[in-house]
């Protein structure tokens, strides 16, 4: 993955403008960043531990570990040997919903449809006019 600078950045938050309805269903849309992605991933973990053992409640460590694991996963960087916590397929399942739900998206999701968006792009404008 190349390294964002802020021009890229700036780039990507045009094209979504251009064509956020290729990105989402609803007419409004909240764009995460990392700190709503943090609380919506706290939030789901919180009602994770509700759904197994009855307390809305989750700790620090845990957030922090699963934030981890999550943002590998998310940017097909390498997990394994990576720790990750229990029932982390519900979290995550919890997650995309509470965005969905929510009418959300986070930032990375807005970056990898960003990039095929731009990637279709460039091939289409590659294909030279037939002669």
């Amino acid at each position: 993955m190349a390294v964002l600078n802020q021009k890229s950045v700036l780039d990507m938050i045009k094209e979504f403008r251009r064509n956020w309805r290729t990105f989402c269903n609803s007419e409004r849309t909240t764009v995460c960043g990392a700190d709503s992605m943090l609380l919506a991933l706290q939030l789901s973990m919180a009602e994770n531990n509700k759904q197994y053992s009855g307390e809305f409640t989750v700790s620090l460590s845990d957030v922090l570990l699963t934030w981890k694991y999550l943002l590998h996963e998310k940017l097909n960087l390498p997990v394994e040997n990576m720790k990750v916590i229990d029932h982390y397929e519900n979290i995550r399942k919890i997650y995309d919903d509470f965005l969905k739900n929510s009418n959300m998206l986070d930032m990375i999701d807005v970056y990898k449809k960003c990039n095929v968006l731009t990637s279709n792009y460039e091939n289409y404008a590659n294909i030279s006019p037939p002669k």
